[in-house]
């Protein structure tokens, strides 16, 4: 049998654009400045579009433009759901009517519906995981035609053939300025939804699955440097974000090494295992598997009836229940 190529890498390298070959769309203010550079990294798949992944730079405002001006560009996703990873620099956020900065560290989740608008203080680093949303569809396809034919982009058949857009634009948004934990569209790990405690890993629920349409939900895993998980077959194709440390895939017997700023894909059903080299802190962004409700069932186990936490049995049909074949120090 013929050897089968890897259509999908297993790491990403989003900090390395050339080696990872993705390439980078530019958006000019109509004085000359680059506003944005916007990166499609991976297309969506299946109905909801998932594992639709963008890297980009939304630039410091243009010379004399100021926050309001740049607000401008209010709009809305009427079925998208957006989560953005903030991993340099600081903006404006504008959501709900408030307004807040959002800085280095910080992630971004907009609902179906949910209006929202960003000035740049100075460039930022603004990763972009999505699903429902059909105005990155087709990203790596569609960015072929446009840089090969540049005419094509304003052209209303290639608009048309691609199909609708999941974009309205709304009027500059009235505000008031509010901290980030006011915002309830901002995120941080240092102020998760929930935390549960392991021996060499805390799980942190960064966005529950009911405000995600019941597709998927974010969990960040913060790893000790040694903690290994092993995962067994499994119904989906796995997706992490690596935004700090170092961790190892392995997979089909095979290493592969993700710092910071990377993407691991793993193939559905394909076991494989994570191992942190050194501290880091590993985003679950493919988000379909049900941790929230295991991690809330299983404190429920550790509290009310610790003996249960020595019965294999019990304990692996806890994890057939939520459809999580894992397996790591304290929960073999």
């Amino acid at each position: 049998m013929e050897n089968i190529p890897i259509v999908i890498p297993y790491v990403i390298d989003l900090d390395d654009h050339e080696a990872s070959g993705i390439p980078t769309m530019f958006r000019w203010h109509e004085n000359g400045e680059k506003v944005e550079e916007m990166s499609p990294v991976m297309d969506g798949e299946g109905p909801h579009g998932l594992y639709n992944v963008t890297d980009t730079v939304m630039c410091k405002m243009p010379t004399g433009v100021t926050p309001e001006e740049a607000s401008k560009m209010a709009h809305l996703h009427s079925l998208g759901y957006e989560t953005f990873f903030v991993d340099s620099g600081s903006m404006y956020l504008y959501a709900d009517g408030k307004r807040t900065v959002v800085k280095t560290g910080d992630i971004v989740h907009l609902q179906a519906g949910q209006m929202h608008s960003m000035a740049s203080i100075e460039d930022v680093k603004w990763r972009g995981f999505f699903h429902d949303l059909d105005s990155f569809a087709d990203g790596w396809q569609s960015t072929a035609v446009t840089q090969r034919i540049p005419e094509a982009a304003d052209d209303p058949a290639y608009q048309k053939a691609r199909g609708a857009r999941d974009f309205m634009m709304c009027e500059k948004p009235v505000y008031r300025d509010v901290p980030p934990e006011e915002m309830g569209c901002v995120r941080n790990p240092a102020r998760p939804l929930a935390a549960y405690a392991f021996e060499g890993m805390t799980a942190k629920v960064l966005i529950p699955r009911w405000e995600n349409a019941g597709v998927t939900e974010c969990v960040m895993a913060e790893m000790k440097k040694g903690f290994v998980f092993r995962w067994g077959y499994h119904s989906f194709r796995e997706q992490y974000y690596v935004r700090s440390g170092k961790v190892k895939l392995t997979v089909f017997g095979e290493e592969y090494v993700a710092g910071k700023a990377c993407l691991v894909n793993v193939p559905k059903l394909a076991p494989f295992s994570l191992t942190a080299l050194e501290d880091a802190e590993v985003y679950d962004m493919g988000g379909q598997t049900r941790w929230f409700a295991f991690l809330q069932d299983y404190e429920s186990v550790r509290t009310y009836d610790p003996a249960r936490l020595q019965d294999k049995e019990a304990m692996q049909a806890l994890k057939d229940k939520h459809g999580i074949p894992l397996a790591f120090a304290g929960m073999e």
